[in-house]
């Protein structure tokens, strides 16, 4: 039977599925993803440890010097993912000013290979493009390291460190680099004698803010790629400029080089992608009674916010996506939220509480939330369809009401206003629109409104996006891969089943079928890059991919077995 024989298939799917998550589980109960690489951080890192102490750092330059060159795609270019495709001039930027500076002998053929893509893509004036974006560092690195003249650099508006709080903390996560290259171009730029002294005292408040955002590992943002900026930024003002942040940032780089002598963007996620194990594993297992997760309940509750976050002005409450220095934000105060109820944590538990005044107080004015600051209409901290679900989901969980005029309420009116007139809701932290419109139905379902306008036009366009292998997405329209990836199809097969589409519709067997010729001998499933930092910065998280496969197996496995209606053969 072919109901059966896929019954048995999935089942084992999911069996071997835990067995992985639980070989990977920290003694402490959390666990660990691996981001991707990328040639950015690598970059910068390795320029920073040969600035602090080149014949220190020899082996550590040496190797990542290596990764680098091995790394290098075969038409010359890097990727900002590990060396998937496709490559980025930008990104091929960094690799080159690093590989020039350290090794231009030993790395001469990578170099002439680089230049034949840069030639072939445009050249200098399309290596260094005039935008206020990520991509702007390669101009500014560039300059810093002697490759271009230093006022050839796009200046950072340091004076915004004495612009009252809510102002200033619009520049959101950035404002550490802000601040730190700020500093080192009121050293490098030439200034009139008014905006030289306002670049002073801008440069004393911008340090304190910077030892305010340093937790007790060096880190800032749990981002390798930051401190390396931080670092080259105060030592090129000087080696007695913020001394302590410097020697705080050299710590973290060294911590965070992994054996390949690569960095990531970000160290990890570990707070979120634990949680998200959680969810998983919640589809076909009493999390709350399995003894294994104890410890994990006890992790997450530790890595609370239990004081305000001063340099956002931040309540007290909630969650990072990883720590000590992660910043407490909006989606994953509410992952994390809803993963400890799951694991049985009573809904007046004092945490419970703290988490929901941190959730109340940053709704925005439309309905929406972002991540670390209301209001915000940056391109890396805006409102976002995603996270507003995480936040809306977790309100329902502890019962709170949905009356006209509610935060709820005002959710779902974000909703209607957003939604596009294909049915699609893009996403702020994943490429396209598979996971903001996939959030959305799933939220709608736990509300028990599947049948609204927006559900009903979130569900036709996911199903009008499958591919004819059963995989999403049909198209790409930002990044790559152009194929089928396992996120994406896990995330629509969910919310497809929540939504109450049968398990046995034709085109979710072929999903369901899909995922369980995808995973590996070893119970996991290979990462596509479609997590998204912002303006096409992508990553791939393997632990991302494993869960949303597991969880939407682990939902059809429990909706298959349940119903009467299973066949014995596929109902169209």
């Amino acid at each position: 039977m072919v109901s059966e024989t896929l019954t048995k298939r999935v089942a084992e799917a999911v069996t071997g599925s835990t067995e992985f998550l639980f070989a990977r589980q920290r003694d402490g109960g959390g666990w660990t993803d691996r981001l991707s690489s990328s040639a950015i951080p690598t970059a910068l890192a390795l320029l920073a440890l040969a600035r602090a102490d080149r014949t220190a750092h020899e082996e550590e330059i040496a190797t990542g010097l290596r990764w680098l060159r091995e790394n290098q795609r075969e038409d010359g270019g890097w990727s900002v993912a590990d060396a998937a495709p496709p490559s980025d001039l930008s990104v091929a930027a960094f690799a080159v000013a690093a590989l020039k500076l350290l090794d231009p002998e030993g790395s001469r053929e990578s170099l002439d290979r680089a230049k034949s893509y840069i030639d072939a893509e445009g050249g200098e004036t399309a290596l260094f493009p005039n935008v206020r974006t990520w991509r702007e560092l390669a101009a500014i690195c560039w300059s810093m390291e002697g490759l271009r003249g230093p006022q050839e650099q796009p200046v950072q508006p340091l004076e915004v460190i004495l612009m009252p709080a809510p102002l200033r903390n619009r520049a959101s996560i950035a404002l550490p680099g802000v601040i730190a290259l700020g500093i080192a171009q009121s050293r490098m730029l030439p200034a009139a004698f008014p905006r030289r002294v306002v670049r002073r005292a801008a440069e004393a408040r911008g340090l304190e803010w910077l030892r305010a955002v340093m937790a007790s590992n060096g880190g800032i943002e749990e981002c390798p790629l930051m401190s390396a900026l931080i670092y080259t930024s105060l030592n090129i003002a000087g080696d007695d400029i913020g001394s302590d942040i410097q020697q705080g940032c050299l710590e973290y780089l060294r911590e965070t080089r992994r054996p390949d002598g690569s960095w990531a963007i970000d160290r990890d996620l570990e707070l979120a992608v634990t949680s998200y194990v959680v969810f998983a594993l919640a589809e076909t297992s009493d999390v709350a009674m399995d003894p294994r997760l104890r410890p994990t309940r006890q992790w997450l509750l530790k890595n609370q916010w239990n004081a305000p976050f001063d340099p956002l002005k931040l309540p007290a409450g909630g969650w990072s996506w990883a720590g000590p220095s992660g910043w407490p934000e909006s989606e994953d105060t509410a992952v994390v939220l809803t993963a400890l109820l799951k694991l049985g944590l009573p809904k007046k538990h004092p945490a419970v509480r703290k988490a929901l005044r941190w959730l109340n107080s940053m709704q925005n004015k439309d309905g929406s939330w972002s991540e670390w600051i209301r209001g915000s209409s940056m391109v890396h901290d805006g409102p976002c369809p995603g996270v507003t679900s995480y936040v809306v989901q977790a309100f329902d969980q502890l019962g709170l009401e949905r009356a006209p005029g509610s935060r709820t309420a005002r959710a779902l009116e974000y909703y209607e206003k957003l939604q596009e007139p294909d049915g699609s809701l893009a996403s702020l932290w994943f490429r396209d629109a598979t996971h903001g419109t996939a959030k959305v139905l799933e939220t709608y379902a736990q509300l028990g409104k599947v049948t609204d306008p927006v559900p009903a036009r979130a569900q036709a366009w996911l199903l009008d996006s499958q591919r004819p292998d059963g995989a999403w997405p049909a198209k790409a329209v930002e990044g790559a891969p152009t194929g089928g990836t396992v996120e994406e199809t896990s995330w629509a097969l969910y919310s497809l089943l929540r939504a109450g589409v049968s398990p046995w519709d034709e085109r979710l067997v072929r999903a369901v079928e899909w995922l369980v010729e995808q995973q590996d001998p070893r119970g996991t499933w290979r990462e596509s890059v479609v997590g998204l930092y912002y303006d096409q910065l992508y990553y791939s998280d393997d632990l991302i991919a494993h869960t949303s496969a597991h969880r939407g197996l682990g939902r059809w496995l429990a909706m298959a077995g349940a119903s009467t209606s299973a066949a014995a053969q596929v109902q169209p």
